[in-house]
């Protein structure tokens, strides 16, 4: 029998408990990322005025902007920043539920459902909760809500290499905890097999690959676009950590879609709010732990494909710009292009979650006939 027509047998491992913990704290995160919006809008968002900045004026060459200005039309809508606060919400507040209820009444049903682990999510949590408090601080900045010599110091918002420099730090140190503390000293290369790597290599891929997964974060600013594309990536890895019999990882990553379907609800046009860094810094790290965690690093760039295009769309364009002295885009990112071509942002961002879904698919795929599972 071939390996094709070898029957599928992690399917039998999944009992109605395994399913439920799949499907119960997805939900939850849903409906608490719901409810908690409106008080989050109230209490936070409009409250402190933590409004979208106006469009840039200059790209990060130094030139001017004026196209991407012009779509944006900031002085005629209100857009909040720190959307993300929606989707952490929904998220944290399901884990720490279940798992404060678990430990209070001792149910082994919710024992079951909790996926708090130091084996599977405390890294993720980890890179999760880091993101969050940089990105918020960036966000503050950038509002003009901190004050003193800090704000002073950064100007308008976080420096690029404060933020890279972050997520370095965070990929260094979860890169040596595996490495080290979890003998993490394989890495699976699809149709290819395993290949054991030195500790620093393994470290230094890690710190590579979480900096270069947290550089598509440019991809949120049109409504709804980021959403759906994080939605996509998080339900590919969660179904390849059920394969792997990772219910607590797989949860996770359900659980935040839950909370990023809360987060779409309000985030379609018109959008009253967009992720920005206190969400999408979290998310893009926490993608890359996840990576390591369920041995799919070269899998990835196939999954996130919308992520790493996107910022390669940036990185020609410059390269273009310096060494041609003409633009391949009408502007970059990619998306913007399409903006300036005369696509409508809801046509840009439906495309983008049809082509996010398929690089999903096909990554799954990959992982499926690579070998890495049997």
């Amino acid at each position: 029998m071939s390996d094709l027509q070898t029957p599928v047998n992690f399917a039998l491992q999944i009992t109605k408990l395994d399913l439920l913990k799949f499907i119960i704290p997805t939900v939850s995160s849903f409906v608490i990322g719901i409810l908690a919006t409106p008080l989050i809008m109230k209490y936070v968002l409009v409250k402190f005025d933590i409004r979208k900045k106006k469009s840039v004026a200059t790209t990060i060459d130094g030139k001017a902007t004026p196209l991407t200005a012009s779509i944006d039309q900031d002085h005629k809508k209100v857009l909040y920043r720190m959307g993300g606060l929606v989707v952490l919400t929904g998220l944290l507040s399901s884990a720490l539920g279940i798992w404060i209820i678990s430990k209070l009444t001792g149910s082994p049903t919710f024992i079951k459902l909790d996926f708090i682990s130091r084996s599977q999510t405390w890294l993720p949590f980890f890179g999760l909760a880091v993101g969050a408090v940089v990105g918020a601080i960036d966000e503050l900045l950038v509002a003009g809500k901190l004050k003193g010599a800090f704000a002073r110091s950064l100007g308008a918002g976080l420096a690029l290499r404060v933020r890279i420099g972050t997520v370095a730090l965070v990929g260094l140190f979860c890169g040596w905890w595996m490495a080290v503390k979890q003998d993490a000293s394989s890495l699976h290369v699809p149709f290819f097999g395993n290949y054991n790597i030195p500790i620093a290599a393994f470290i230094i891929l890690f710190i590579l690959v979480v900096a270069a997964t947290y550089s598509g974060t440019i991809i949120d600013g049109v409504d709804g676009l980021a959403g759906g594309v994080f939605s996509s990536i998080f339900i590919a890895l969660g179904i390849i950590a059920i394969t792997q019999n990772k219910f607590d990882v797989a949860t996770l990553c359900f659980a935040t879609v839950g909370g990023l379907f809360a987060f779409l609800w309000f985030n379609i046009p018109p959008a009253r709010f967009m992720l920005s860094e206190v969400g999408s810094m979290a998310l893009t790290v926490m993608i890359a732990i996840i990576a390591f965690i369920t041995d799919t690093v070269f899998v990835l760039p196939i999954i996130a494909a919308p992520l790493y295009l996107t910022t390669l769309s940036v990185v020609a364009q410059l390269l273009s710009k310096k060494f041609r002295g003409k633009k391949i885009f009408l502007a970059a990112p990619v998306h913007v292009h399409f903006q300036l071509a005369g696509w409508p942002k809801h046509k840009v961002t439906m495309r983008y979650w049809i082509l996010s879904l398929m690089f999903s698919a096909s990554g799954l795929a990959v992982y499926l006939l690579g070998g890495h599972f049997r």
